[in-house]
């Protein structure tokens, strides 16, 4: 913390406390700083980022395993539909389920690797950044791939945003 005994002269203006120049304020907190960096206490911002990132990915984890538990049922049915349609005449175009298949699994994984990202930051490892941006772009990319650029703003909007606010807590982590 800030020691007093080696001020000689502290003036009064407004208010503020003027040493040598220096906004008295700004040298103790500056000094406050220093010492939750050596302690390894995590700021509260990154606190707060890491809680939303944990909520954001929990439902994404939720989500993943749902719609794989899903998607076998949903096959069947859909491959119902389809004879049906073409028997009738019709033609039904469907979407690849390779390609869904690959788009829930990488999700899944994606969202489990920034999942482990997030808990190293928590913990004030820099290795989580990197984990976590890793994750965030490859899940941009599919997304992209997926449904294309216009259906994926606000994923790269959020990603983006995210992934900046990390990186302005950089200087916290080892």
């Amino acid at each position: 913390m800030f020691n007093a005994k080696f001020l000689t002269k502290i003036v009064i203006v407004k208010n503020e406390y003027i040493y040598l120049g220096l906004n008295l304020k700004t040298i103790i907190m500056s000094d406050v700083l220093d010492d939750n960096e050596s302690t390894g206490k995590r700021p509260v911002f990154l606190t707060v980022v890491c809680i939303l990132s944990f909520v954001g990915i929990g439902l994404a984890i939720i989500g993943y395993i749902t719609a794989i538990s899903l998607l076998g049922m949903a096959e069947s049915a859909m491959s119902e539909v389809s004879t049906a349609v073409e028997e009738a005449g019709g033609s039904s175009k469907q979407a690849s389920t390779g390609l869904i298949w690959a788009y829930i699994l990488i999700g899944f994984a994606t969202a489990l690797i920034s999942l482990f990202g997030v808990v190293k930051m928590w913990k004030l490892q820099k290795a989580g950044f990197m984990m976590y941006t890793g994750a965030a772009i490859v899940g941009l990319i599919m997304g992209i791939v997926y449904s294309g650029v216009s259906a994926s703003i606000m994923g790269i909007a959020f990603t983006g945003a995210f992934i900046a606010m990390y990186a302005a807590n950089l200087k916290h982590m080892k």
